[in-house]
């Protein structure tokens, strides 16, 4: 398929959907000057090498909600759950690859990168830049300020043209724009997704069962989710419903 796509349709694909991209010209001089493929997830079909980060280790830090150990597991799972979603749906798997963040997040070169990043990024840059992704508590641990450190230079260690992920990333790929070249790297392009709505409406929640479906529930208990789900006629804004269509 994506050897009978031009560069602009392939560029279309990837844009497909998506809420927001930063630095475009990124992804056009890639595909189109230099015609080869594109490093970022989810966007197989537009003959893209992808990588995707099982980040054991950033689960780990993200307020400390999972021991290390535990995170390595969920880790394999969603690697065997990705791949059979994506075989299902008859998406070509032959360009992914998946990689295990503490696979090369505990070399010499990574911890030296993110004690230089910690040299030119502030305490109030860093919190700013996770306030929508890892968990806000009060007298919050270091980790928390860490976090985005890494995924940032995660785009250095990890040999990508682009990051891909949610709307809510969007401090941390604008803190990576900004820093990578602080320290000698090149920038990249960041495309967003917008938020998936929860069933209940508002945000979809991983501590309210009902806001979502996990690919291990019953048809029962699918069913049952579906039946209290916010979904008023004529309103897509904040319908979880809509998202499944």
């Amino acid at each position: 398929m994506a050897e009978a796509m031009s560069p602009q349709d392939k560029i279309a694909l990837i844009n497909k959907n998506l809420q927001e991209v930063l630095n475009p010209e990124i992804i056009e001089d890639v595909i189109v000057k230099q015609n080869r493929p594109l490093a970022l997830a989810h966007f197989l079909q537009a003959g893209c090498k992808v990588k995707i980060l099982l980040a054991d280790i950033h689960g780990f830090l993200d307020n400390l909600k999972a021991p290390i150990e535990l995170v390595k597991f969920r880790a394999e799972y969603y690697k065997y759950v990705i791949t059979a979603l994506l075989k299902a749906v008859n998406v070509p798997i032959d360009k992914l690859e998946f990689v295990l963040g503490s696979s090369y997040q505990l070399s010499e070169k990574y911890t030296m990168d993110i004690f230089r990043l910690s040299s030119v990024v502030t305490e109030h840059d860093a919190k700013k830049a996770g306030a929508e992704v890892v968990k806000q508590v009060e007298n919050a641990t270091l980790s928390g300020l860490i976090y985005p450190l890494m995924q940032a230079l995660d785009e250095e260690h990890l040999g990508v043209d682009a990051q891909f992920g949610g709307v809510d990333q969007r401090k941390i790929f604008a803190l990576a724009k900004e820093v990578l070249p602080r320290v000698g790297y090149r920038e990249r392009a960041h495309l967003m997704n917008p938020m998936v709505p929860g069933l209940a409406g508002g945000k979809m929640s991983a501590s309210d069962p009902d806001s979502k479906i996990d690919l291990l529930d019953t048809p029962e208990v699918v069913k049952k989710k579906i039946k209290k789900a916010f979904a008023p006629p004529k309103e897509v804004e904040g319908n979880g419903m809509m998202s499944f269509v």
